[in-house]
């Protein structure tokens, strides 16, 4: 098999649910190992999405319709293991007559790819799209999108965490364009509001300070409104109510506390310093609630301004903070 069958047959597996445990690490293997492999992803998923609706949309050019098909129609055919692709071939043939190619995994469109990273040892970055929306970036993050992205569809990649003011923008027919951020896991769509995206490993959460958000996995849908997080654990969408001023101090440098419980510090830490948080002694602090803003520019200040608030000691030794309760 061609490697570009291979990787559609993989990506299309993915999507359908029948990628095995095996597949779908080669799948998240694959998918890391650049922004365009993520784009081409969710370029497939979205077409599938909206062919599986309506197929007759997507056959608006018969003979081009026909040619790809007679190469990809794999309905009688099974592979090794005896499954069946009626649809799949049908959802990357239609893929790849919208985006114009037969090779699309090999190739790249006219536009120029703008991508902005930010080292581990810089400082935060701001980043005014064309758009006129804003991205922070933290260090290590880094945004991937087109030149002309403000013109056609607005869509991002990004990879580790940003805080994101998305500029209202209108289309030709005066409804609102969205402005959609892909990570790895999650589709985040939004019309025109501020919220943080912070990755934690496997873990994703996207916190929203104003607008409302759309966030989704591959099985699972939810909205979100200010004051609203949803935490992508364990391959589920985990939605709560939290202080949504908290979660962007990394950016401002101000924490503002209100009734902070030692859980929600815990978490907190994980994502916004993507690190490991042990509590020791964990009854100890379940009666503590933090109120008040303390202002930090740095990891190790936010530590050193904790430790008094908790009457703990906080000891990080490589990627992990160890909080345990002082002696009496």
């Amino acid at each position: 098999m061609k490697q570009d069958e291979a990787t559609y047959t993989l990506i299309l597996k993915y999507i359908e649910g029948k990628a095995s445990e095996e597949e779908t690490a080669e799948f998240l293997q694959w998918i890391d190992q650049s922004p365009e492999n993520k784009i081409l992803y969710f370029k497939i998923k979205d077409a599938a999405e909206a062919l599986s609706k309506n197929e007759s949309q997507v056959s608006a050019n018969p003979q081009v319709w026909a040619s790809i098909t007679e190469k990809y129609n794999r309905e009688e055919k099974t592979d090794k293991k005896g499954i069946k692709f009626p649809k799949l071939w049908r959802y990357a043939a239609a893929v790849i007559l919208l985006a114009g190619a037969a090779l699309l995994y090999s190739r790249h469109d006219n536009s120029t790819w703008i991508t902005i990273q930010v080292a581990k040892n810089e400082a935060m970055k701001k980043v005014l799209l064309p758009d006129h929306s804003q991205v922070w970036l933290k260090p290590g993050s880094s945004i991937h999108y087109p030149s002309n992205f403000e013109q056609v569809s607005r869509i991002i990649d990004l990879k580790g965490d940003g805080f994101f003011e998305v500029a209202k923008q209108l289309d030709s027919h005066g409804n609102r364009k969205s402005f959609t951020i892909k990570t790895a896991a999650l589709s985040i769509s939004v019309l025109g509001t501020s919220f943080n995206v912070q990755q934690h490993g496997e873990e994703e959460g996207v916190v929203v300070n104003t607008g409302v958000v759309r966030v989704e996995t591959k099985n699972q849908v939810t909205t979100l409104h200010p004051g609203n997080r949803v935490l992508l654990k364990n391959k589920q969408l985990i939605p709560s109510n939290v202080n949504a001023s908290l979660y962007k101090g990394w950016m401002t440098g101000n924490y503002e506390f209100n009734n902070t419980s030692i859980e929600e510090i815990r978490e907190l830490l994980e994502l916004t310093y993507n690190v490991t948080v042990k509590i020791d002694q964990p009854e100890q602090f379940k009666n503590i609630r933090l109120s008040g803003r303390v202002v930090a520019k740095t990891e190790q200040e936010f530590l050193e301004l904790l430790k008094p608030m908790l009457s703990a000691s906080i000891v990080k030794q490589q990627n992990t903070i160890t909080i345990k309760p002082n002696r009496l």
